[in-house]
C-alpha cells in the first residue's frame, strides 16, 4: 500500500460515514439541526449526498490506479479542489461548530493531496 492509497482510503471511509451516508439516510430534521438550516423537503441534502457518493467513486478509481503503480493525477487534482474548497467554505461560513470542525479533516486531506502532487514519487512508494 502506498501513502497515496492510504490517503485516498482515509478520504473515502471518513467521508462515506460522516457526510455521504448521513446526507442520504438521516431524517431531514436531524440534518437541519447539524447544518443550522431549515429545509422544507431536504432535496438539496439528498442531492449533495449523491454528489458526495459520486466523488467517492472517483476516489475509488484513484485507489485502483495507485495500487497498479499509476499516479492518478486526475483524481488527485479533483480531490485537491474538492477538499481545499470545502475547507475554505467551512472556515468562512457561520455553520455550527461540529460542522465547522470538519474543516480540519478536509484541510488535512488537501495538504496530503498537495504533497502528493508535489512529490508523486514519494506518494507512490510502498509503505
Amino acid at each position: 500500500m502506498t501513502f497515496l492509497t492510504l490517503l485516498l482510503l482515509s478520504k473515502i471511509v471518513g467521508t462515506l460515514f460522516t457526510v455521504g451516508l448521513p446526507l442520504l439516510l438521516l431524517p431531514i430534521e436531524t440534518l437541519d439541526r447539524f447544518a443550522g438550516l431549515r429545509s422544507e423537503h431536504g432535496t438539496l441534502y439528498r442531492l449533495y449526498g449523491i454528489a458526495i457518493m459520486a466523488l467517492l467513486v472517483g476516489y475509488s478509481g484513484g485507489v485502483f490506479q495507485a495500487q497498479a503503480g499509476q499516479f492518478p493525477s486526475g483524481v488527485v487534482h479533483m480531490g485537491l479542489v474538492s477538499n481545499a474548497g470545502a475547507t475554505v467554505i467551512l472556515l468562512l461560513s457561520k455553520v455550527p461548530g461540529l460542522v465547522k470542525s470538519s474543516a480540519v479533516f478536509f484541510g488535512l486531506i488537501s495538504l496530503g493531496l498537495l504533497a502528493a502532487l508535489l512529490y508523486p514519487e514519494v506518494a507512490m512508494q510502498t509503505l
